[in-house]
């Protein structure tokens, strides 16, 4: 995603009868902590103690066409401003308090928690979308980040475009999709797209532009593919770069199978890596729920998504085996290994056409995810699951990472089973449980964390 940064509405709040020398101080410190995020910063301009006063900066944020206020109760505040602030913009909020001063007998100082309690109530009495941050400017920044990055998400996903390149493939009810309330819910846009545009457009790529494409899909992987497999493949990479531009595409969804390899010549796995790793997530076999929990993922955790499936477990070390048949991005490969471009191994019954490509997955933390239908089809459930990608082997072709879970395998592998959830995951390097948690309270999702 590549949007302008998020515009943060900073309202900065007091009660008159508790204002103090020091308040415009913490003020500052606030505003500067802000500005170190990375978004953009509309600043209210001062301690906001009245409505006459709230009235005017709700106008500067309205203007400022704000994404999220952050209500920053330096004391107590009267319970008027926010709840009429939230209503005329429709914009969450995030509430802000800080820890109490010390108390050495005298009067409450603050009372800012207190704020937070009652203006929360009045939101949540409104059905308005609004969450927490607790500490001082510093203690308050990380939570504060995590959360702005969720917004952020979510005001992109408003904006993406994802193509579905014929389809999904036979069989595949799991890669079936419900279009208007894909739209209504998330805000994303999928785009019909022919596997015949695509493969007329491949045919006319030649010279520079076909030269340019290989260098690409080659990268630093070890080939064992023909030269015409790879021409073939770097045409294809060449025309989904095309139609990306013409049809103003964010990410893919793509028919992989059979047309490719029956009618075309080759399998598109590699080339479907190469786009994830390009900044157009694609996701395999149709799925474009995946596509969509793809370019979530990118934006929350900064890191390539994986798309795969879960073929095995063990009890024993409460572990998984995630896997997918040659479509990685190579920046997931594990160090000290070199990708491979090889032979499919499904294709044909296996290793007759190119090109898959081949390396063990990265370890470290990962997060992985789910976006699916709820059973009678009147909202969405959205899957989380923690664990740690740990050294894993070229056990099998394809791309495997062994994940140790947080929870008994088995356990686990039996609630998705039989819990009916689709058989495609997409996994992500980093730890963004958190912000899974977040986002599903942002768009009210059924959320169930393994």
């Amino acid at each position: 995603m590549h949007m302008n940064k998020l515009r943060v509405g900073y309202l900065s709040l007091v009660k008159g009868s508790w204002i103090n020398a020091g308040l415009e101080g913490q003020r500052q410190d606030a505003l500067k902590a802000l500005s170190e995020l990375g978004a953009e910063i509309v600043d209210c301009g001062l301690l906001v103690q009245t409505e006459a006063q709230a009235q005017e900066v709700c106008c500067k944020f309205e203007e400022a066409r704000v994404d999220i206020i952050v209500a920053h109760f330096i004391t107590f505040s009267l319970g008027t401003i926010v709840p009429g602030m939230a209503v005329r913009l429709r914009k969450p909020v995030i509430f802000w308090s800080q820890p109490e001063p010390p108390m050495n007998g005298g009067r409450i100082a603050a009372n800012s928690l207190c704020a937070t309690n009652m203006n929360a109530h009045a939101l949540w009495k409104m059905g308005l979308k609004y969450s927490f941050v607790y500490g001082n400017a510093d203690a308050a920044m990380p939570e504060l980040a995590r959360q702005l990055k969720v917004i952020g998400c979510l005001r992109d996903l408003q904006r993406m475009r994802i193509g579905s390149l014929g389809g999904r493939v036979p069989g595949f009810y799991t890669s079936n999709f419900n279009e208007l309330a894909l739209r209504e819910k998330f805000g994303v846009e999928v785009e019909g797209i022919t596997l015949l545009e695509l493969i007329e457009v491949a045919r006319s790529i030649k010279g520079d532009e076909l030269a340019g494409a290989l260098k690409q899909i080659k990268g630093s992987c070890q080939c064992k593919v023909s030269d015409e497999e790879l021409n073939k493949g770097a045409a294809l990479f060449a025309a989904f770069d095309k139609l990306q531009k013409k049809h103003r595409l964010d990410a893919w969804s793509v028919r992989c199978w059979p047309e490719f390899s029956d009618i075309y010549g080759i399998g598109v796995c590699h080339i479907l890596g190469c786009l994830t790793g390009s900044g157009a997530p694609a996701a395999c076999e149709g799925d474009i729920y995946g596509a969509t929990a793809m370019l979530m993922v990118k934006a929350l955790s900064g890191s390539d998504a994986f798309f795969c499936d879960l073929i095995s477990f063990d009890e024993k070390g409460d572990t998984g085996l995630f896997w997918h048949c040659g479509a990685a991005p190579v920046s997931l490969c594990k160090p000290g290994c070199v990708p491979q471009l090889l032979k499919h191994s499904i294709i044909d019954g296996g290793d007759k056409k190119g090109i898959a490509v081949e390396f063990p997955l990265k370890p470290g933390a990962v997060t992985i995810i789910r976006i699916g239908e709820t059973r009678n089809g009147n909202g969405y459930r959205l899957l989380s699951i923690g664990g740690e990608g740990i050294d894993t082997s070229q056990m099998l072709h394809g791309t495997p990472l062994t994940v140790r879970f947080k929870r008994p395998a088995a356990q686990l592998v039996n609630q998705l089973i039989d819990s009916g959830f689709e058989h495609h995951y997409v996994l992500c390097h980093g730890d963004i449980t958190k912000e899974i948690r977040h986002m599903a309270g942002m768009l009210d999702l059924e959320l169930i964390e393994l």
